[in-house]
C-alpha cells in the first residue's frame, strides 16, 4: 500500500554553464510529490498519518528550501548572493552538483528517507518546476 502527498514552495536557482535562460539566476514554484509505502498498515489503518508525512517533508526538504536560493557550491554569485542574505544566510542551499531538477528530486529524495519512521519506505519523489517540466527519483543510484 502506498500514499503521496504534494507540497509547494519557490526557491530561485540557476544552472552555470548552461546556453540558454537556465544560466541566469532566476525562480520557479515548484511542486513536490512524496511517494511511501508500507508492508503492512499501522493500528489506525495507515500507511502514514499525512501530518507526519508533512513533518518529515518540512525538515527535510521545505524549512531549508523555501525562498532559497539554490546553487551549486563552485557558482561565482555565491559570494554575492551570500553579501545580500546576510540576514538570512540559511536561504542559501549549496549543492555538489547543479540544481537541476533532477538533481533537486535526488537531494530531496535522500533527506527525506532518512528522517522516514521505520516500516515507511520512500518509494519516490517527484519534483516540476514547471507546470509541465519534473523530474522523478525512485532510488539511490550512488551518483553524486
Amino acid at each position: 500500500m502506498q500514499i503521496t502527498r504534494e507540497f509547494r514552495f519557490d526557491a530561485a536557482h540557476r544552472i552555470v554553464g548552461h546556453p540558454g535562460r537556465c544560466r541566469w539566476l532566476h525562480g520557479h514554484s515548484y511542486r513536490l510529490a512524496v511517494t511511501v509505502d508500507a508492508q503492512q498498515l499501522d493500528a489506525l489503518g495507515m500507511v502514514m498519518d499525512f501530518d507526519t508525512l508533512t513533518t518529515v517533508v518540512r525538515a527535510a526538504v521545505l524549512n531549508g528550501w523555501d525562498h532559497a536560493a539554490l546553487l551549486h557550491r563552485d557558482d561565482p554569485l555565491v559570494p554575492a548572493v551570500a553579501a545580500v542574505q546576510a540576514e538570512a544566510p540559511e536561504r542559501l542551499v549549496l549543492f555538489a552538483a547543479s540544481p537541476t531538477v533532477e538533481v533537486l528530486a535526488r537531494e530531496a529524495f535522500r533527506a527525506i528517507a532518512k528522517l522516514l519512521p521505520e516500516g515507511v519506505r520512500l518509494t519516490g519523489v517527484a519534483l516540476w518546476e514547471t507546470p509541465t517540466c519534473s523530474s522523478e527519483y525512485r532510488g539511490d543510484d550512488g551518483g553524486g
